[in-house]
Parts: C-alpha cells; sequence; structure tokens
C-alpha cells in the first residue's frame, strides 16, 4: 500500500468509529439518517483502501464498491438534511436513486463512464490513476442536478424555519467540501492522490459537529461496551497487518508454515493485540470521561437531595446558582422570578453578591414565549439568528449581548414558566460546550420540583397569615408580629392605629355584600400604600384594620392616619358606573411606651379610643394619651339597660313628625304596622322578631319628611324627576334612623320594602330570598294599604281588587309565599281591613 493508502485506512477507521458510536445512542430519524451516510462512506472509503491495498478478491471489485458508495453518497444525504431539518422524504430522492442505481450496473458491466483506475508505480510505491473520459459527465450531471435540488430544499427549510440556518451550516459546508474533493479529482495537480477520501473525511467531521450542535452526542456513547469491542476490533486489524510481514520473518525461522502451530500462534497475537487495545481504550475512557461523568452525577445526587431538604425559596436558588458555577466554566448566572401571571420577570438571585438585579424581563419577550414553547435550554448564540431574536426591543438584544449571554432555561411549574435562568459565557467566551446543554437540563428539571414545592410553602405561609379578600396581615397572625415588635422596640416607640369603618353594615345594606367587599378591598389598598415598608396593616375584624408602627411617635401616626382617612373619604369619587356614598372612619392611636406598659394595654387603650370616636359622632381620630386613660376612668358609663325604653318614645315623635308633615303617612305607617305584625304572627315569628316588624313598619316612610309636600300630594302622574324623588325617601329614611344606634336592627326591613321579588325594584335591585324577610312582609303590607286607601290621585280599591292583584304579582314583585298567606289571612278574617276594623 503506498502513504496516500493510509488515507482511506484513516477515514475508514474514523467512518467505522462513528457508525459503531451511533449504534449505541438512542435512534430517530435524524440519528438513522446519519447512520445510512455513514455506511455509504464505509463502502466508498472501505471500497478504495481495500482496493490499494490489493485485497482479495482483486482491485476491481473494490473499486467497484467505491464507486456505489460515492453514487449513493447523494441520496444518504438527501434523507440526513431532509430529517434533520424534520421533513419528509420525498419522490425526487427515490428517482435519483433508481438513475444512479441503473447507470452503476451499466457502468460495472461496460465501464463506460468511469473505467477502473490504472495502477503505476511511483518511486517503487504503487499508486491508483483515473483515466477520466468525457462520458463521466453522465455520473456527474444527475449527482449535480440532484445536489442543486439539495441545495434548494436547504434554502426552503431555511426560509420556512430561520433558526435552521445556523443549524445547517456545517451540513453545508460538508457537502460543499465533499462536492468540491470529487471535483478536484480531474485536475491533474491532484493525479493519483485520493482528494475524493480526505473531503469526505473532512465532511464528516461538519456532519459530526452538526450532531453536537443539535445535541445528539452524549459523552456516554463513548463508554459504551460494543464500542469499545468494535475500536479494540479496528486498532487490532491496522496494527496485525502492518505487523504481519515482521512476524512472519520472526516466526518463519522457528515454525513451519506449513503446521497448525504457525496459525494458531498468528491468532494469539492478534488477539492479545485486541485485549491490549480493547483494555486500553476502556481504560483511557473511564479515565478521561466516565470518571469526570461520575463526579458530575455525584454533585448532582448532592445537588438533588440538600436542595429537596429546604422550602427556603432563596436557599433553593442560591443552590441552584452554585451547583452550575461548580460544574460549569460560565460567567454570571442571574435567577428572574415571576410572582404572578402577567408580571414581568424579575431578577431575585446572582452568583455575585453586588450584581445589579434591577432588571426585568417583560411576560412578553419573544425569548420567554419560546421558553414557554420547549423545555430544552436555549443557546443564545442559536436563538440570534431566529425571527424571535429580531422581533425582541434593542434594549433587551443590547442587554442579553452585553452580558455576552450563553444560554437561557426555564425553571416550569408544569406548563407555567415560573422563572428564567440566565447565564453568561466566562470572559467573552463563546464557545459550546456539547454536554453543558443536557446539564442545564437535568439541574433545571431539579430545581424547578424544588422552587415549585418552595413556592407552594411559601403560598400556604402567606394564606395562614393574610386575609383573603384584603390581602393584609389577618389578626392572629398579626398579634404575633405585635408581641414581636413589642420586644424589639422596647428601647424606642411602638405606635398603633385601630381604624373601624363608620356604618358598614349600612353600606351593605345600600349597595350589598359584592360592593361592601370591594369597599374593604379599596381601603386596605390605601392603607397598605400608605404604610408601605414602613410598618404592618392587619384586617383587624369585619371593618376594622390595624396599623402597626415601629419607631413612630403619636404625632407621626395620628398624620398617617389622617392621611388613610381623608384617602378613604373620597376613595368612591372615582366610581363613575354609579354614585356611592362617602365612607367615614372612627381611629384609635396609641403607643408604647409613653401610653402603654404591655401589648394587653396598648391595645385596650386603642380600642377605648376608637370606642370614644364612635361614641362622639363617629367620622372622627382620637390619640389615646394619659390625659384621655384619666378622664375616660372617672366618667360614669353608660347605662345601656333603658336604651330601647329611650328609643320607644323616638319613634313616636318620629312618627308625630310625619303626621304634622302629611296625615296620610302616619295614617299609613300605622295600617303597614297592623298588617305587618299580623302577617308575622301566622308565620309563628317570635316577639322580637315582631317588635322589630313593627318598628320598622312606623319608621318605613320616614324619609318622606324630606320631600316637598306638592311632590306627595300632587294629583297626577309623577314626572321622572318627581319620581326619583320619591324612590330616594328610602335611603333618606336610612340616614334617619342610622343616627339611632339602638335601632339600628330595623335598617334592613327598611331598606328593602320597596325591592320586588324579581330583582326590579329599588334601590339594591336585589331578587328573592336575598331580600330579607321583614322588609319581604313589609313589602306585602305595604302594597296592600296603598291599593285599599284613598288618595288624592286615585280612589280606594275593593278589597277583592287588592287581593287579585296581590296574587297576580306573586312571584314577580311580592314573595308567593308571603301573598297566598296574605290573601289567606284576610280570608280567614285573621286580617281585617283597618276602615272596617276601626
Amino acid at each position: 500500500m503506498g502513504t496516500y493508502g493510509y488515507i482511506s485506512i484513516i477515514a475508514m477507521l474514523c467512518y467505522g468509529f462513528l457508525l459503531l458510536m451511533f449504534l449505541t445512542a438512542k435512534k430517530n430519524k435524524i440519528i438513522n439518517s446519519f447512520l445510512v451516510v455513514l455506511l455509504g462512506l464505509l463502502f466508498w472509503t472501505g471500497g478504495s483502501a481495500f482496493m490499494r491495498a490489493q485485497f482479495v478478491p482483486g482491485c476491481e471489485f473494490w473499486y467497484q464498491i467505491s464507486l456505489l458508495g460515492i453514487l449513493l453518497l447523494p441520496y444518504a444525504y438527501y434523507r440526513f438534511i431532509l430529517a434533520f431539518g424534520g421533513m419528509k422524504n420525498g419522490i425526487s430522492g427515490k428517482i435519483y436513486l433508481a438513475i444512479m442505481l441503473i447507470c452503476f450496473l451499466i457502468n460495472e458491466q461496460f465501464g463506460l463512464f468511469l473505467e477502473s483506475p490504472n495502477m503505476i508505480e511511483k518511486n517503487g510505491v504503487p499508486t491508483f490513476v483515473y483515466d477520466i473520459k468525457p462520458t463521466v459527465i453522465v455520473l456527474f450531471i444527475p449527482a449535480g442536478l440532484f445536489l442543486l435540488h439539495l441545495l434548494a430544499v436547504l434554502v426552503r427549510i431555511c426560509k420556512e424555519n430561520p433558526n435552521m440556518k445556523v443549524q445547517y451550516e456545517p451540513v453545508m459546508f460538508g457537502v460543499l467540501a465533499l462536492f468540491l474533493g470529487n471535483a478536484f479529482l480531474g485536475i491533474p495537480f491532484f493525479s493519483g492522490f485520493p482528494i475524493d477520501i480526505l473531503s469526505g473525511l473532512v465532511n464528516v467531521i461538519f456532519l459530526f459537529y452538526a450532531l453536537i450542535r443539535r445535541h445528539l452526542f452524549r459523552l456516554q456513547m463513548l463508554a459504551s461496551s460494543s464500542l469499545c469491542y468494535g475500536v479494540g476490533f479496528l486498532f487490532s486489524i491496522l496494527v496485525f497487518f502492518n505487523t504481519v510481514p515482521s512476524l512472519q520473518e520472526t516466526f518463519s525461522a522457528w515454525i513451519d508454515k506449513r503446521t497448525t502451530l504457525y496459525t494458531l500462534v498468528f491468532a494469539t497475537v492478534f488477539l492479545i493485540i485486541y485485549a491490549l487495545f480493547t483494555c486500553l481504550w476502556k481504560f483511557l475512557i473511564r479515565s478521561i470521561f466516565v470518571k469526570e461523568e461520575n463526579l458530575q452525577a455525584e454533585k448532582l445526587r448532592e445537588f438533588n437531595s440538600s436542595i429537596s431538604k429546604t422550602l427556603d425559596l432563596q436557599e433553593v436558588l442560591d443552590k441552584t446558582i452554585g451547583i452550575m458555577k461548580e460544574l460549569m466554566d460560565v460567567g454570571n448566572i442571574y435567577i428572574c422570578m415571576q410572582n404572578a401571571p402577567g408580571e414581568p420577570y424579575r431578577g431575585v438571585a446572582s452568583d455575585q453578591p453586588l450584581s445589579d438585579l434591577a432588571f426585568a424581563l417583560e411576560e412578553e419577550n419573544p425569548m420567554i414565549q419560546w421558553l414557554k414553547e420547549h423545555d430544552e435550554p436555549l443557546v443564545y448564540r442559536e436563538f440570534r439568528y431566529s425571527v424571535e431574536y429580531k422581533s425582541m426591543w434593542e434594549s433587551e438584544k443590547h442587554y442579553l449581548d452585553k452580558n455576552h449571554t450563553r444560554y437561557c432555561a426555564g425553571l416550569k411549574d408544569g406548563d407555567n414558566l415560573v422563572g428564567v435562568l440566565l447565564i453568561t459565557a466566562a470572559s467573552g467566551k463563546k464557545r459550546l460546550m456539547y454536554d453543558e446543554v443536557e446539564l442545564i437540563s437535568n439541574i433545571t428539571s431539579v430545581a424547578s420540583i424544588a422552587i415549585k414545592n418552595a413556592r407552594l410553602y411559601e403560598n400556604a405561609c402567606l394564606e395562614a397569615r393574610t386575609d383573603e379578600l384584603t390581602g393584609l396581615l389577618n389578626r392572629k397572625y398579626f398579634y404575633e408580629v405585635l408581641n414581636e415588635e413589642f420586644e424589639n422596640n422596647r428601647e424606642s416607640s411602638l405606635a398603633l392605629a385601630i381604624i373601624n369603618v363608620d356604618d358598614f353594615k349600612l353600606y351593605n345594606q345600600l349597595y350589598g355584600v359584592r360592593e361592601g367587599d370591594l369597599c374593604l378591598q379599596r381601603a386596605a389598598k390605601i392603607i397598605q400604600s400608605s404604610v408601605g415598608d414602613n410598618g404592618y396593616a392587619a384586617r383587624y375584624g369585619g371593618k376594622e384594620f390595624a396599623i402597626l408602627l415601629p419607631r413612630y411617635d403619636l404625632f407621626s401616626a395620628r398624620n398617617l392616619v389622617e392621611s388613610i382617612a381623608k384617602q378613604i373619604f373620597v376613595m368612591n369619587n372615582r366610581r363613575t358606573d354609579m354614585k356611592l356614598k362617602s365612607v367615614t372612619v372612627s381611629a384609635g392611636i396609641s403607643a408604647a411606651p409613653y401610653a402603654a406598659k404591655n401589648v394587653k394595654e396598648l391595645m385596650e387603650n386603642v380600642d377605648l379610643a376608637v370606642y370614644h370616636v364612635k361614641h362622639s359622632g363617629k367620622n372622627g381620630i382620637q390619640v389615646f394619651d394619659t390625659m384621655f386613660r384619666n378622664s375616660s376612668k372617672n366618667a360614669d358609663p353608660t347605662d345601656r339597660a333603658h336604651i330601647y325604653q329611650e328609643y320607644e318614645s323616638t319613634i313616636y315623635a318620629l312618627t308625630a313628625a310625619i303626621d304634622a308633615k302629611d296625615h296620610y303617612t302616619f295614617n299609613h305607617s300605622m295600617n303597614v304596622a297592623y298588617y305587618a305584625t299580623t302577617l308575622a304572627a301566622t308565620l309563628g315569628m317570635n316577639a322580637d322578631m315582631i317588635e322589630i316588624i313593627r318598628q320598622a313598619a312606623l319608621l318605613h316612610d320616614v324619609g318622606k319628611i324630606g320631600i316637598p309636600e306638592y311632590v306627595l300630594n300632587k294629583a297626577g302622574k309623577l314626572t321622572d324627576e318627581e319620581y326619583e324623588t320619591i324612590k330616594g325617601h328610602v335611603e333618606a329614611s336610612i340616614d334617619i334612623i342610622r343616627h339611632l344606634p339602638s335601632l339600628d336592627y330595623v335598617i334592613p326591613a327598611v331598606i328593602g320594602h320597596h325591592e320586588r321579588y324579581d330583582g326590579k325594584g329599588y334601590p339594591r335591585r336585589i331578587a328573592g330570598e336575598d331580600i330579607p324577610l321583614t322588609a319581604r312582609i313589609l313589602c306585602v303590607a305595604d302594597a296592600f294599604d296603598a291599593m285599599t286607601s284613598k288618595r288624592c290621585y286615585k280612589e280606594a280599591y275593593p278589597v277583592q281588587v287588592a287581593k287579585e292583584k296581590l296574587l297576580a304579582d306573586a312571584g314577580k314583585q311580592f314573595d308567593p309565599d308571603l301573598a297566598f298567606k296574605f290573601v289567606e289571612c284576610l280570608e280567614n278574617g285573621t286580617i281585617k281591613l283597618v276602615k272596617e276594623k276601626i
């Protein structure tokens, strides 16, 4: 074999090595098509090598094998490129395969296109020289056209997916090298030199690099048993055949060639060489790769174990950064987290304590969207060629480029991207390590689970500590904070404020529970934003908020609470969809150590201050100090046993005022009280509820005191404006009653007596059983008396007509059960028409 023959041997060994290695890989379309390429190359180079070595059955046979490999290579590349781009095989490949097989068979029989090379000796070395004829163009034209078609396929794939352009670069360079190598065979300068074999070797190196960039090569493939034995066999053959002449010379002097012992000795020598090379390969792989891999696996196990034992999110992030710095040669590492869907991903952790984390990646960032859709890490150098990169803002590109970003990886909770990990290159390094992507995937998979657990724990703690409606601290946790801060601030001041929303029950009755919840949420937001990081805000009760202010004195605390009270007072003015009453608050403030020696005393003092504001007309702020405490102690406590008796006279005073303004309204209230209480008694209500209904009936129209007499006594139809004025008597009644604290229990009945069962009433437009039962009773009684009484704008309806109207509107205006019950009572005489009774 000549010197150039070793090029074919080296190429054949390289192809055989890759073939054995990728046979152990996990199979997919790309790997399978690459194996076909390697087989074609092995046919080509193996045939060439054995031809130059003049192996049996002869040069002509191995030449034909080599030519078959060359002719089939374009088809093999066609399959590889389509599989690499995720496309299906087309009909053009099959047509080319058929043409090439026909050409090969013709050439094999007649040597019409390319005859086998002639062997000549140069300086005593056998060299093979091809006699190129014009007819060879018959082989090159289909191959050239097919390669042009292959180029068109590449261009189409890159246009459809610009990100594939950078992936295909090594493949295109490899194909170009292979084409040029075969084209140079016709140049006299390369006569006798296997430039085609050398170009094939360069080509396969490019293809191997392309597979590395697609992360289809793993170090574990080098350590497979089949590869070790295969490599040992290939090298053993190479060494054995090169040492055969020397061995024959040595053994011939001692052993007869014709004996079995001679053959056995050569077989033994081959097995020894094979065992040595196999053991040497295993030793090298285990020393260089497997040892490193085992060390890496051990570090990952330690990381997995340690990270699974903590529920502290910051510790999880720090450990994740630490393992990456330990196992990878990278620059800086940043982790960005998203607090809630729709919010940006903000920097929360870094490997450098002084790193600037004041940056954020918006959720709409194309890179974030890519990470959401893919499970593997993003290689930034490849991402720069994508459409997503081009659609990013220049400022985003500049930040990532300036920091030499190398990888971006997602931290996922199921399908949700909760965090982003940014890894920069060390000292501007851009080299891509083929195993780093897999390592990042392994680390982020473990870290994602740990982050999920840590966030679940944090959320559970947060839910246990915060109020669900307002997001402020709940009462239980607030007491813990209060006790802790009291101990921490014994040498300084600690201010405490309680803010109580005035007439919140009325607010709920006027606008409904949902609007009441929104009111609390708006107030809580004002309180939280005002307090900020200077203290703690909590929902202390249903309509009470607590504010704890470490290192605040009474003066500063009062200024803050005054600001909060002003903001709450005007917060409903921003509503454009409906007009809401202003919200006032009663607040009490105290501070330690000035006015309290312990937590219990501090709480009692604040409660006493709030109580004082409530009984002084509400809507105020009281600061508890020593003077206020002393005056409170000397005050006589209110005897609340006679409050209801006190307000009995108030009820009659109000009804008398109604009588003075409009005698009909006074009589109407008395009639409604009779009808309603009688109906309530027949329903089996207790005496307390009946008394509440009686008082509510007497006061249900007290708001008409403020209605002009010309509207109340108008004989004709009311205008829309006048009707709205009449409807306002309900809220006017509530505004009067709310100043009588002992009568607030009648408010639900009063405010709801004009609501309809079908939800078309006023003022709240509530329906069905959402309307209090007391209000539904008043509604039936009020309507019956209105129908059977004579007014300036109508005559009194007969009782029969009134009964029919009650039944007709049952389920519409009236509760059907109450309407039928009321009619039944009329018919059996339990309820009598008032004028008949009189």
